[in-house]
């Protein structure tokens, strides 16, 4: 299902049951209370220790990535550089065990995987006898980082402009800033909604259920015409 086909959905709805004139319900509005079911019903049901699902994550297959200084003030260089996005990551569904980023690696979907580890287990990672060759990946603010401590591996750093991330996001429409290897966006409203299909029940329900008053309440023309209508004749 795509999310233009969710809010058609959700129009019927609305019109057969006569809670609001749905014309006047703007699609953003739709689609946030949407976005905020699917954020709640993913969130709880991985939370109860259950396998993330494909179908519920996206994939940026070709996220541009920099070099920059390692420092965290512009005004003041390390002459140390890192290997970051240059894109912030959009904002993923925080989960009890992890923070939505599912996997980060090459552009390759076959090859092995980076490391993607907290910024805490970055500054320690490859001084073990068996991590010295990792690349390891970390998020730090909006974007995700590149580190390694086996000379081979940072030279390979040198080489890698382009990156691989799979995650939850909290808002799908965040991905339309990012393109696939091919220059097609990453999401469009036409694109098939990362939502378990079982779900849709449930979120379309609750979207009904607890956005009711709003719906009962949202103005409809017929009234804004007669209020306009009164103002006139009381005028003249």
């Amino acid at each position: 299902m795509t999310i233009n086909e969710a809010i058609y959905d959700l129009r019927s709805i609305i019109r057969r049951n006569n809670l609001s004139d749905d014309d006047r319900l703007d699609d953003r509005l739709l689609k946030h209370w949407l976005h905020n079911q699917r954020a709640l019903w993913i969130r709880n049901e991985i939370n109860k220790n259950k396998t993330i699902d494909q179908q519920i994550s996206q994939t940026l297959g070709c996220v541009d990535l920099e070099v920059a200084d390692r420092s965290s003030c512009p005004s003041f260089l390390t002459d140390y550089s890192v290997l970051q996005t240059v894109l912030d990551i959009p904002k993923t569904i925080e989960l009890n065990t992890s923070d939505g980023i599912i996997e980060v690696g090459p552009i390759d979907r076959i090859a092995r995987p980076f490391s993607y580890v907290t910024l805490q287990r970055a500054r320690y990672g490859g001084n073990g006898r068996f991590n010295s060759s990792i690349i390891f990946a970390f998020p730090y603010h909006q974007k995700i980082l590149m580190a390694a401590k086996n000379i081979d591996s940072g030279s390979f750093l040198k080489y890698l402009r382009k990156l691989r991330v799979q995650a939850i996001f909290e808002n799908p429409e965040d991905v339309a800033a990012f393109t696939h290897i091919n220059g097609d966006p990453c999401y469009t409203d036409d694109s098939e909604y990362p939502m378990n299909s079982w779900m849709w029940n449930y979120i379309r329900d609750n979207i009904i259920k607890f956005n009711f008053n709003a719906l009962v309440t949202a103005p409809t023309d017929k009234i804004n015409d007669a209020d306009d209508e009164t103002k006139q004749n009381n005028e003249a």
